[in-house]
């Protein structure tokens, strides 16, 4: 009897964690302002992680990280209307964009913790994960292409202030935000840090390194050493950061 109480109320919670309003995935609307009515329609194949939107004649196919929970509505962009189709993903929702003219165009897509807010401006507004923190940033719409626009820095105090995080290992602070700028600083292991600010502007280029490794991170540590330090260069070498994913 337990178990199965357990189970409704994994079920009822389930369905009120991942509950996704979908919205219609055939509709008509004048997506070029020329009076003339475009029919719209979105196909999902969950089996084979496919997507096809199709606008009157024009077809284009493609494979997001998931086929689940879909939608695709119209959204106004610099006094142009673009489609957006999303579906959630294992972090929140990734979210596709798209132009017609004649043809499908796709602009690239974003992924966030929440449906992306989009302002009167045409400024898509999004919050993701980083790990252990989330950070909120824009995408702007430039030369027809989604561009990502982030803070200089995040302050992270607040965030992990009830954390207690310890050095495993020797880890060297820099005194700047290059691999090569001057001065290094040695915290010993066993040493409690703080972890201060982050600067997300910068992305591992590697193709087997994860592109967030190298963000850099400001760290004070209890006897006073700060400086800067990427994020590979200290994550194996300590312990109480709150990792979930």
């Amino acid at each position: 009897m337990k178990i199965l109480f357990l189970f409704v109320v994994f079920v009822l919670l389930s369905k009120s964690l991942f509950a996704y309003d979908r919205a219609d995935t055939t509709f008509v609307y004048d997506l070029n302002g020329d009076d003339k009515k475009e029919t719209i329609k979105l196909t999902a194949n969950e089996e084979e992680g496919t997507m096809v939107l199709e606008v009157n004649k024009s077809k284009f196919t493609y494979m997001p990280s998931s086929a689940a929970y879909t939608e695709v509505k119209v959204v106004w962009i610099k006094d142009k209307a673009y489609l957006l189709v999303s579906n959630v993903d294992y972090y929140g929702f990734e979210s596709s964009l798209f132009s017609f003219d004649k043809k499908i165009d796709s602009i690239g897509s974003i992924w966030s913790l929440d449906k992306p807010e989009i302002t009167n401006s045409g400024i898509l507004k999004v919050n993701n994960w980083m790990g252990f923190w989330s950070a909120d940033y824009e995408y702007h719409l430039i030369n027809n292409k989604l561009e990502a626009k982030y803070k200089d820095e995040y302050n992270l105090s607040e965030h992990l202030k009830e954390n207690v995080i310890k050095t495993t290992e020797k880890i060297y602070l820099h005194s700047g935000k290059m691999v090569n700028s001057k001065g290094l600083y040695e915290i010993k292991p066993n040493t409690q840090i703080f972890i201060q600010k982050a600067d997300i502007r910068e992305k591992c280029k590697g193709e087997d390194e994860w592109q967030e490794s190298c963000y850099w991170y400001f760290i004070r540590s209890k006897d006073g050493t700060e400086g800067w330090i990427m994020l590979k260069e200290f994550q194996d070498k300590v312990e109480g950061i709150p990792w979930a994913g």
